[in-house]
């Protein structure tokens, strides 16, 4: 496995382009391009370094995401979840996670909606679920899902609430569905997955509750940032697509003289006044996702995991960035005329690109009113801000 350095996005971006319309046509990552990743270390930027990971800082690491949406927008978001989705081994043995992450080519995916149904046996659990949004699922070496606890009552209930357990799947044991016909991020192989009284051991599985690891591999402050580092890695992802269609659109301009006139679009006035809103809105949602981001690893240094109301700061950034590289998008997509809308446009395609990662729960403008409930002192009707 190699070592992730500034370098790696430029080493690996000829092989991405190279791929992506491939990619997008075959609704999955390309192999070429998963195997690269991998090789690079790229999956185990959040992986402890003990367990032979990177443990990358938060900026540097949304930094990274940004740069390979920027290339391609579907390797940003596989790079950006499956990356995210290592750090939900932290509450297993370490002789487990060793199990499923000691491997170099190992690549961790999953989905936790809707969530399967979980039965308790004597050597941990029975799991039946359908999940949907199991993006590079193709290739996992393991697939993490969420899963609603239930006995021969129905769900099992605390505090009055649905108990969650999360379980990790051999891949070679569940079924692939040929689900993922979208608008946008096609080549990411979103796909469902599902299974069927699958026996998952128990020391593969976990309760889902608030969490902090004190000791072992998990117990660095990269680890306390919380849960809602999935919520800014999802901005970051935004800020990358929107950036990779103002240079094109950039490009474009440069070269189109739209029908019935004889300036080139690039000198048009209104063309310059929203391209410079479009950078303007950016690089608002980039350094608003770096400062905040910065500052909670400053917290997390010698403070406790962020969760509750300490999600707050995080939890608006990542909302704002999606949001602002939406209303960039839209500024640069009106301007580029009957030209963006072709398929062969990469404005096009990454316009369809944020339109669907838009759609995503996690970082959506439904957030706002979640975390609007924390400011004010009521609960977040969010249930990860709780954890």
């Amino acid at each position: 496995m190699g070592i992730v350095t500034d370098k790696t996005v430029t080493t690996l971006e000829p092989l991405i382009r190279r791929h992506a319309a491939k990619a997008e046509a075959a609704r999955k990552m390309a192999p070429e391009v998963m195997s690269a990743l991998s090789d690079a270390g790229v999956f185990k930027i959040w992986v402890p370094r003990e367990l032979g990971g990177s443990e990358m800082e938060p900026t540097q690491s949304l930094t990274l995401m940004e740069e390979f949406a920027r290339i391609d927008p579907a390797t940003g978001w596989v790079v950006s979840n499956c990356v995210f989705i290592t750090t939900l081994s932290q509450f297993l043995p370490v002789s487990v996670v060793e199990e499923l992450l000691g491997d170099p080519s190992a690549i961790m995916c999953g989905s936790f909606v809707p969530p399967g149904l979980a039965r308790e046996t004597a050597d941990g659990y029975e799991v039946t679920g359908n999940w949907s949004f199991g993006s590079a699922s193709h290739y996992a070496t393991s697939l993490v899902t969420l899963n609603l606890l239930a006995d021969e009552n129905g769900p099992i209930l605390q505090d009055g609430a649905p108990t969650s357990l999360l379980t990790f799947l051999d891949p070679a044991e569940v079924t692939f569905l040929d689900t993922w016909y979208t608008l946008g991020l096609r080549a990411t192989g979103s796909t469902n997955f599902t299974a069927t009284g699958l026996a998952v051991p128990r020391d593969h599985s976990f309760l889902l509750g608030p969490w902090e690891n004190n000791e072992g591999p998990f117990a660095g402050p990269l680890y306390r940032m919380g849960l809602i580092m999935d919520a800014v890695r999802i901005g970051s992802v935004g800020v990358g697509i929107a950036q990779g269609a103002l240079d094109e659109f950039i490009d474009l301009a440069s070269a189109k003289t739209p029908a019935y006139t004889a300036a080139l679009t690039a000198d048009r006035a209104t063309v310059q006044e929203r391209v410079a809103r479009a950078q303007g809105l950016i690089q608002a949602g980039r350094h608003t996702l770096q400062v905040t981001v910065g500052e909670s690893w400053e917290a997390v240094q010698d403070g406790p995991r962020i969760t509750g109301p300490t999600c707050v700061p995080m939890g608006l950034a990542a909302s704002f960035a999606l949001d602002a590289s939406v209303q960039a998008m839209n500024l640069l997509f009106e301007s580029a005329g009957s030209t963006a809308f072709r398929d062969e446009s990469p404005l096009q395609q990454r316009f369809r690109d944020l339109s669907t990662l838009r759609q995503n729960a996690i970082a959506s403008w439904s957030r706002y009113e979640s975390l609007g409930k924390l400011m004010l002192g009521r609960e977040s009707d969010w249930p990860f801000h709780q954890l």
